[in-house]
């Protein structure tokens, strides 16, 4: 399974050379009634942490940007830690977001008082990583 955007190209590199866990790519999540919240970029459910890589071009709108804000408030009202990063964040200080997605892996991993909500669906799990084609 390819890639959906030259930006998640870039991520899934820099996810690859920081030695992350090897995360779950577009999972659709839904409650555990089975109700849809989001399809984050990328997914680690044992920690309940997702990436998401927005850019500009598809959230220029007023309300395209806040379809993108409240569906990360979904995923945090389900209690998943949300990394948000544009592209060029991506392209440009990729330690930067490793960093953060360092942060709160381990804080996912770690004794939170509320585990995620959350049921992963509809995700190609990739190794990492993913040879150019």
């Amino acid at each position: 399974m390819g890639v959906r955007s030259v930006a998640e190209a870039r991520a899934r590199e820099a996810l690859a050379a920081g030695n992350l866990p090897t995360p779950l790519w577009n999972a659709r999540l839904h409650t555990p009634e089975g109700a849809f919240l989001a399809s984050p970029d990328a997914y680690w459910p044992d920690e309940g942490v997702a990436l998401e890589v927005d850019s500009v071009e598809y959230h220029f709108t007023r309300d395209a940007w806040q379809a993108t804000l409240r569906r990360r408030l979904r995923l945090e009202a389900h209690g998943v830690l949300v990394v948000s990063v544009t592209p060029s964040m991506v392209r440009d200080a990729p330690a930067e977001v490793l960093a953060a997605l360092r942060v709160l892996l381990a804080l996912g991993g770690g004794a939170r008082p509320t585990r995620p909500t959350v049921v992963a669906r509809g995700h190609v799990q990739l190794e990492l990583p993913v040879a150019p084609q």
